[in-house]
Order: C-alpha cells, then sequence, then structure tokens
C-alpha cells in the first residue's frame, strides 16, 4: 500500500495531525471527554460489557491532541466493538475519517456499518503504520436514515471472532457531509455531487461478464450500483468488479423512470501492475433502451480539473456535474485495457425541467461504432491537452525573459482555444503520428524558443543508442554535444543499423536533405536503407518512437521534416551483400537551407570477412495464424506484404490455428479410421503452399478431453488419434515434407491455472494425446509452453513426452535457478528447448531487452528456437496506426496496417537478435574443427572463453523487472559482445 495518494476507496494521509475540524456527526471524535460514571471511558461511544475490557481512554498519546482510544487485547477477552450511532440523510455522500496507530501486529479499522442490511457500507484500516496516520473512505447512505459507526482494535477479530494480542490507538473517529470533509478527507479533489444518487440500487447489464478471478463473484450483477466502494487493494477485493483482456465493457443501468440527469461518476484504480486509467468512458442515454443520446466522454469531462498520475498506484472517481439530460436508461462504455476495473458508478439528479428538454447530443441506435469514433478522438484531445499542459509548465518555469513568456503562454491559450473548437469527425484513415495536426504542432512549437534560450543553434545534430527510447522534445543535455560519430560493423548479407538525431530549434518546420556518400556503391548505396523514424502514440497514452517507414527518396537525398521544436531520428540499416571486406570512410550530409550551415557527421562502415547465411540456424515464429486468408487479426488486406516482411525477417516456423488440421473424418467401432483417402485437407495444403520453403509448420491444435466424440483415454480414443495423425503425416510426405516439420501444440501454456486441478487436467490432456501420437509417429513435434511456477511439480510423464518446451522467457529470468535447472535437465533427457515471449504492449517493451535479448538467452542455454506472441496482432482492429481506437492489446512487433506492414524498432531487434545468436553458432563450430585438428593458442582459448562469457555477460544485465522500454539500462553491451565474436572470428580465420 502507498503512503499518499488513493488506495483501494480510501485516501490516506501520513500527517502530523492537527486540531479535529469541527461540523462533523459524531460526538466526542477526539475522545477527550470522558464519561460520567466511567471517567476510563470515552463520553458518547458505547460497548458492550464483554468488550470493553479491551478499550480504555490515554491521554498521553493522540493525533489532533493528547487523547485517544487505546486497544490493548487478552487472552480472556471479548470480541465486539466501541460504537456510536449518528442520524443520516437517505442517498447522501458522506466521509468517514479516523486516525489510526498500530503496533505492526494490531491493524485497527473502523467500519460504518447499515444495521438494517447487517453490512458494512464503508471503512478504513491500518496496515501497520506506526505513526499516527489518517485515513479517509467515502460512502453513500443508500436508504438508511440512521447508521453506526464501530472500531475494532484489529480488523481480523471482525472475521475471525478472537481476540488479537497487541495494541493500537485510534482517534478523530469522524463523519462528514462529502462536500463539508476537510481537504485531506475529499475523495474528488472537491467534487461535489450536484444531486442525489439515481443509480443507487438500480439494476444493471454488463457486456461482457466479469472474469478477473480475484474480484470476480456472485453480488457483481448488484457491486457497481450498492453504494460501497471498496476498501484495500482495489483488484483483489470482491466489492471491485474486473474485467481481463474484455475492450470495451458496457454496462447499462436501469433507473425504473426516466430521470433528469445532471451527472456522473465511475470509481477506478490503476497506475501499477500493468493497470492503465481508462482512456474513456463513453455516457449514453435514452428513454426507451433502444434509441441512444451521446453525452460525451467522461474522461474527456472530468480531466479538465486533473488527471490521476499514471504511473502511482491510486484510486480515482471520475466525474461530472456537467450533464443536461434525461433518461431512464444509462449506458457506459469503458475503455480501459487490459484490465477494467470498477466498484462503484453513480448518475446524479438533475434539475426537474431537464424532463421537458430532449437532451443534446448524436442521436443513435449503434452505439459501438460511436464508441470508437469517441475514443479516437478523445485520445487526441488528450495527448494535446497533456502536451499544452507541459509547454505551459516548461514555459513558466523556464529562464526566459517576462515578456517572452507572457508571449508563449498567450500563444498556449489560443491553442487551447483551438483544441476547444475541433471537430470531433476525425479525418478517414487517422493515424496517430505526431504531431497529430497543426495545433499540435504549434503546441510543439511552444519548444523551440526554449531551446534556443537554452543555447541551442537551429539545427542540432547528436547520437544516442539505437535502442535507447526517444520522446518528440527531447534535446541533449547541453546545447553542444559531443560531435556525433556513426559505426557500423557487419557480415555480408545481414541487417545492421545506426541512428542519428536531428533537432529544430527553429520556429518554423525544417525540411532537409539527407545524402550519405564516401562508401561503397556511391552515394546512397543501394545496400543502405535510410528510415524516418516516426513519433506516434500508444493506447496507454505514451508516445514512442519505433514505426521505421522509409525516407522519401528524391534526387538531392533523402527528404526529412522536422517539425519547429522537435526532434526527428534517422535510422540507417545496412545490408552489404557484395561489398569487399574492409573498413570504409563515409559521412552523412544534412542539408536544411535558409541560412543554416550544412551539418556533417563521419560514418564508418566495417564490413567483416564472413557471409551470413539466407537461413540462421535458429527457428523463429510467433503465432502469425496467417492461414484462412489472415483474416485472424482483422487485416487480410496485409497479407502480402506480412508474408515478405516475416519472410525477410528469418520467419521460419509459421503457426497455423487449428483450422488447418485435416477433417472429415470417419471412424468405424474400434476407432480405425475408414476414408483416409476422403480427408480434407484444403485448408492445409493452401497454407504450406503460401509458406512453402518452411523448416517448420506448427498447429495450435487447442485439444480437450475427446476427439470426435470420444472420450479421452480409451483404446478406441487412442487408436482414432493415432490413425487420424498417420493419415496427417502419409500427406505431408506427399508433399516432400518430413514428419518431424510438424509440431502439434496441444493445450496452451499448461500449468498456469491458478486452480491447482486445473492445472493437473491440462498436463493429463498432453500426456494422454502425446502418447496416442507418439505411438504411431513418433517423429511429429510435441511442442509445449508450460508455465508452471514450479515445473518439478508437474507431471514428469507430461514433460517426457514432449518432444520441445518452450518456458517462458520473462518467467525464465524471474524464477530460481532450481527453475532453470529443470529445464535444462529437460534438454539433456531429449527435449529440445525453445524460449518465447507474451507480453504486452509490445511496443512499450524494450526492444534490446524483451525482443533482442531473448535469443542470447538461446544462446546461453543451448535453445534452438524462439517466439513472439503475437506476429500480426495489431491490437484487436488490425490497426497499430491508430492505437486511440485499438479494442485490445497490441503484441506485434511491427506496424500493422489494413493493406501493408511496416518495420519498427522492436521487429529489427528480433531480427538482429537471430543474427547474434548466429555469430555464437560460427564461432562454436570454427572452435570445434580447430579442436578437431588439435589447433590451439590464445586466440583459441580466448574464442572459447567469449562463447561463455559472453552470453553470460549480456543475459546476467536483463531481468524481468527492466523489460519495459522506459526502464533505464546500458543497451551497447550486446553490440560490444557481438562484436567481439566477429573479431574472435577474424583471429580464427587463419589458423
Amino acid at each position: 500500500m502507498s503512503t499518499q495518494g488513493f488506495v483501494g476507496g480510501v485516501l490516506l494521509v501520513v500527517c502530523a495531525c492537527g486540531a479535529v475540524r469541527g461540523g462533523g456527526l459524531l460526538q466526542n471524535a477526539d475522545f477527550a471527554q470522558r464519561a460520567e460514571q466511567d471517567k476510563a471511558w470515552p463520553a458518547q461511544w458505547q460497548a458492550d460489557a464483554g468488550p470493553r475490557s479491551l478499550y480504555s481512554c490515554a491521554d498521553d498519546d493522540g493525533c489532533s491532541g493528547h487523547d485517544s482510544v487505546r486497544y490493548t487485547g487478552k487472552a480472556d477477552g471479548v470480541v465486539g466493538p466501541v460504537f456510536q450511532t449518528f442520524p443520516c440523510a437517505k442517498n447522501t455522500d458522506y466521509v468517514l475519517t479516523a486516525a489510526l496507530k498500530s503496533d505492526q501486529v494490531c491493524r485497527p479499522l473502523v467500519q460504518v456499518l447499515d444495521r438494517a442490511q447487517n453490512k458494512a457500507i464503508a471503512s478504513v484500516f491500518s496496515e501497520g503504520q506506526q505513526g499516527w496516520t489518517v485515513f479517509s473512505a467515502r460512502f453513500s447512505s443508500g436508504q438508511a436514515e440512521t447508521l453506526e459507526v464501530q472500531v475494532f482494535g484489529d480488523l481480523t477479530m471482525v472475521s475471525s471472532g478472537t481476540v488479537t494480542a497487541g495494541t493500537s490507538g485510534i482517534d478523530d473517529v469522524q463523519v462528514y457531509l462529502a462536500a463539508e470533509a476537510p481537504v485531506a478527507g475529499q475523495v474528488q479533489s472537491g467534487f461535489t455531487p450536484p444531486g442525489a444518487n439515481l443509480a443507487l440500487n438500480k439494476p444493471y447489464t454488463f457486456t461482457p461478464a466479469p472474469n478477473y478471478s480475484y474480484c470476480t463473484d456472485p453480488d457483481d450483477k448488484v457491486q457497481l450500483t450498492d453504494g460501497v466502494y471498496s476498501v484495500g487493494y482495489f483488484w483483489v477485493q470482491k466489492s471491485t468488479v474486473g474485467w481481463n483482456n474484455a475492450n470495451p465493457v458496457t454496462v447499462t443501468i436501469d433507473m425504473e423512470k426516466v430521470e433528469p440527469i445532471a451527472g456522473m461518476s465511475y470509481n477506478t484504480a490503476a497506475g501499477v501492475a500493468g493497470v492503465a486509467w481508462p482512456t474513456v468512458v463513453l455516457m449514453l442515454v435514452s428513454d426507451d433502451g433502444k434509441e441512444w443520446t451521446s453525452l460525451g466522454d467522461l474522461i474527456r469531462l472530468s480531466t479538465k480539473a486533473g488527471a490521476p498520475l499514471s504511473d502511482v498506484y491510486s484510486v480515482h472517481r471520475f466525474a461530472t456535474g456537467e450533464l443536461k439530460a434525461r433518461g431512464r436508461y444509462v449506458r457506459l462504455i469503458v475503455s480501459q485495457a487490459p484490465y477494467c476495473f470498477v466498484d462503484e458508478i453513480e448518475v446524479y439528479r438533475g434539475p426537474d425541467e431537464l424532463l421537458a428538454q430532449v437532451p443534446v447530443g448524436k442521436r443513435l441506435t449503434d452505439t459501438k461504432q460511436l464508441f470508437v469514433d469517441v475514443q479516437a478522438f478523445s485520445g487526441v484531445q488528450w495527448r494535446m491537452r497533456s502536451d499544452l499542459a507541459a509547454a505551459r509548465a516548461a514555459v513558466t518555469g523556464s529562464a526566459l525573459p517576462q515578456a517572452e513568456k507572457d508571449a508563449l503562454l498567450r500563444k498556449a491559450e489560443a491553442l487551447s482555444a483551438q483544441i476547444d473548437a475541433m471537430s470531433e469527425e476525425l479525418a478517414p484513415g487517422f493515424r496517430a503520428v505526431l504531431p497529430l495536426n497543426e495545433i499540435h504542432a504549434g503546441i510543439y512549437a511552444i519548444n523551440a524558443p526554449l531551446l534556443r534560450g537554452g543555447g541551442f543553434g537551429p539545427l542540432t545534430a547528436w547520437a544516442q543508442n539505437r535502442w535507447d527510447p526517444l520522446s518528440p522534445l527531447q534535446a541533449p543535455e547541453t546545447a553542444t554535444p559531443p560531435a556525433p560519430e556513426l559505426r557500423v560493423d557487419t557480415m555480408r548479407n545481414e541487417s545492421r543499423a545506426e541512428v542519428l538525431n536531428l533537432t529544430n530549434a527553429t520556429d518554423s518546420r525544417l525540411t532537409v536533405t539527407l545524402s550519405v556518400g564516401g562508401l561503397p556503391g556511391g552515394e546512397n548505396p543501394p545496400y543502405l536503407s535510410v528510415r524516418d523514424v516516426l513519433f506516434t502514440d500508444t493506447a496507454r497514452r505514451v508516445p514512442i518512437a519505433s514505426v521505421l517507414p522509409d525516407a522519401v527518396r528524391g534526387d538531392a537525398g533523402y527528404a526529412l521534416e522536422i517539425p519547429a521544436g522537435t526532434t526527428k531520428q534517422v535510422w540507417f540499416s545496412f545490408r552489404p551483400r557484395d561489398v569487399e571486406p574492409g573498413e570504409y570512410k563515409g559521412q552523412v550530409v544534412i542539408k536544411a537551407g535558409q541560412g543554416i550551415a550544412d551539418v556533417a557527421v563521419p560514418l564508418t562502415l566495417v564490413v567483416y570477412p564472413f557471409v551470413f547465411p539466407e537461413q540462421p540456424t535458429m527457428s523463429l515464429g510467433g503465432w502469425d495464424y496467417t492461414n484462412g486468408g489472415g483474416k485472424y487479426y482483422r487485416a487480410p488486406g496485409n497479407l502480402e506484404s506480412l508474408m515478405k516482411n516475416l519472410r525477410e525477417h528469418y520467419v521460419d516456423t509459421p503457426w497455423g490455428t487449428g483450422a488447418v488440421q485435416p477433417k472429415g473424418m470417419e471412424f468405424d467401432t474400434a476407432g480405425h479410421l475408414t476414408n483416409p483417402e476422403k480427408l480434407d485437407f484444403a485448408a492445409w495444403d493452401e497454407w504450406t503452399e503460401l509458406w512453402k520453403g518452411a523448416r517448420n509448420y506448427y498447429v495450435f491444435l487447442s485439444v480437450g478431453d475427446s476427439f470426435s466424440g470420444e472420450k479421452m483415454g480409451t483404446p478406441r480414443f487412442n487408436t482414432m488419434v493415432g490413425d487420424w495423425m498417420i493419415a496427417w503425416v502419409e500427406h505431408l510426405k506427399k508433399q516432400g515434407l518430413k514428419p518431424s516439420q510438424l509440431g502439434v501444440l496441444l493445450v496452451d501454456e499448461p500449468g498456469g491455472s491458478w486452480k491447482a486441478d486445473k492445472a493437473v487436467r491440462e498436463d493429463e490432456t498432453i500426456l494422454t494425446w502425446a502418447k496416442a501420437i507418439r505411438a504411431v509417429e513418433p517423429d511429429v513435434v510435441i511442442w509445449e509452453d508450460p508455465v508452471h511456477p514450479d515445473p518439478a511439480k508437474g507431471n514428469p510423464e507430461m514433460f517426457a513426452n514432449c518432444s520441445a518446451l518452450c518456458p517462458h522467457t520473462p518467467m525464465f529470468m524471474a524464477s530460481p535457478q532450481a527453475f532453470r535447472d529443470f529445464y535444462v535437465a529437460q534438454q539433456k533427457a531429449g527435449r529440445t528447448l525453445w524460449f518465447y515471449s507474451c507480453m504486452g504492449p509490445s511496443m512499450l517493451l524494450d526492444p534490446y531487452s524483451y525482443h533482442r535479448g531473448q535469443p542470447w538467452w538461446a544462446i546461453q542455454y543451448g535453445a534452438v528456437g524462439g517466439c513472439y506472441w503475437a506476429l500480426g496482432c495489431g491490437g484487436g482492429i488490425g490497426n497499430s496506426w491508430n492505437a486511440y481506437a485499438q479494442a485490445g492489446v497490441e503484441y506485434s512487433p511491427f506496424f500493422v496496417g489494413q493493406d501493408a506492414v511496416t518495420d519498427a524498432k522492436q521487429w529489427e531487434a528480433v531480427r538482429e537478435g537471430v543474427q547474434d545468436y548466429e555469430y555464437f553458432v560460427m564461432l562454436r563450430k570454427r572452435v570445434a574443427e580447430l579442436d578437431a585438428k588439435g589447433v590451439t593458442g590464445p586466440a583459441v582459448d580466448a574464442a572459447k572463453k567469449l562463447l561463455t562469457d559472453g552470453p553470460v555477460e549480456v543475459t546476467s544485465a536483463i531481468n524481468e523487472k527492466i523489460l519495459e522500454w522506459s526502464a533505464p539500462k546500458d543497451r551497447g553491451i550486446m553490440d560490444r559482445v557481438r562484436v567481439q565474436a566477429l573479431q574472435a572470428l577474424s583471429q580464427l580465420q587463419g589458423l
């Protein structure tokens, strides 16, 4: 739990307590007054006779003063609360506050109880803070007119019924009307609901059904409108409703009659563990549940008053009181991916005159398409508002003369007005490329005078590691950075890259011309590809510099545009096929015109005397599911471009869905296949023809506990599966393929279920199917990606019947040595080893440690292949270019479009990782050749040491905690080690 900010529905404030604020509903909130009959007991507070002995007044330790209630646990004590009742108004928002102190054993609890329902509707508790800590929780009174505040010395006593030994302190327990609560206790930045909560205890429906196991329960169907806010870590509380990989989530509330509506709120949490804030909460109302009126985006309206931090855990209520509408039905369509959590939705009553007015807004029956449109536009406005706020802050904090500051702030105000006036209709084919439009370019341009004020000239060239993240306004730390010098070390026939950054400090967009000269092949040689690195926004609204479209080439060179105040990165990709080995000195020349001096940057290209093979040793795949015309990832129009790109990046192990398996089987009573010659191989043939020449053909069968109606484990089942696989393999042979080229994934990620019995069943399913297949076709690859937290506790026979095991790379990194040793032992026992990674969003993962790093783990552990989930997954809509509209998580390491795919740094990193792997294959082979000849010497010894130490040097600097792109790290280690491998190969060449 954090020590500041919203936590699980509780506002936690670590503070030095001051005087108790008046105006609350409880008497003697600070426990300073004593009862007439018992001076050791606080006046106005009650307790039954049994538990009364556990509590007493203390006059030597308090929060606001020197008084408090002290709990002292006794073995013979009786559990019960100290309590006080108070009157309240129906359907009214209140705030409970309490100061609590713990001995780190007893964690005091204060809760509000609705006696009529015998239900706690709000609570605060300590998590062990030894100093006085003030907590607050907001709640609605519902239908209650009287409520009870209860104090317990330890929260576990409520459920256990037994006294906890130890001591704790309680002070300043008070209940306020929400609008009158102290500033520290106000849960939503001073937001005051404009009226009563109309949604309280009203029925609702949701689509899809909640599926986040840690908070899903039968009461999900009432918890969103029950007036109860979650207490504790938000998404593990049963009072929270949660979804995983369900985007969007739609909630429709029936208020049972047409009501005037002045506002709404949506209470959620985010900031850690991959949980992001909602990007859109589209509000709609309807009188009849058929025709809807859009009231706009709640997030956009709410964040006018401020947005929660994106990287700090907190609970936040997105709310607005600006609505003028009516309706019986309220629908919220929420985009919060990959996780969506909410514990309460409120709808606030407006004045009765709204009942006679037709709500203003777009009227429609198809709410889904409107959501997509609103989602994209909200992303655009959010990005521009966020960047404008940052620009204002930068101007205010700058050292510019006040007159210049004032002029820039006036410009910012004008830009803000333009944002407000924007049409919600985005252009067809909108792409979230930054800047998004001319208004956004104007916001970026505010940075130009700030750069000049820092001493920057009109155009600055500077260098950084090609894998380091870059933001649009990023500039060197000083106005005179070290002069960049570019260098590329490579074999022939492989792809290696370098980057150059160009910062524009002028007030206008620069169009520069770039050319590369002095290298073999003349100016801008054909083995050089120049890429225009674009900034794009992501669904999580973190800008990235990743996508690598080709730069526009003209007669004078490559043309690049640099918006005012921004930095442009240029990516140089070399693949010299016919260049003679040697070291070549060239230069990159940038011409900007407008009186700006030309910039010349030295470039060294070193071509080593080795030829990279057309097909590397390491196998590569990634659940591309290109069968069926490439429709799986909703972008069938890009299939031709996708196939070309996958092959260029060494993908040799395509994955097909279960749709490619042979169909139309007929079996006799013994289970024998009676029509092998009539099986339908059309889908298989189409897919294998598409991937003609592939090394492997892997299929995700996703099997269950039966096959063609026969339950798993019977002799007939075994015969049926065996005959079916025999027919499949015979067809492969007719195609000129080997049985070992067919691989089947029977159950995906077995052992990962949090339910132990399910994990056992998964192992049993794999084992049964694998034995049936291997009994007749032992060369067919049984390929599994187990995720058992402790694989030694999995079914050993299941592991023994697999041909290839593919642990999850981040899990492999994070696990103890015993976990890794298990797979090494499996490898020694005859299983081949692969690695796979399945995290997202892919574009926020580090190209260096996540994408390029996986092959280095393969080098170290002798794995033969690697996979990445998922090649071609464009955020659930087949489009990486408009992340604002994505319905799911983006997993593709390259940019997906409806008509074509485009390289990105993450995908280039995968290719370089496969090439790195080959370096060590070549070096190991050369050392083995020399060993066979009996050749020894320092060069051989150094090569052997590098084979052992090099991969460890790389992997020891990578762990599961630094896989995000934003995590700082030394991204130069892999290149340093791989160049050492090149040099070692060179030194061994003449031996």
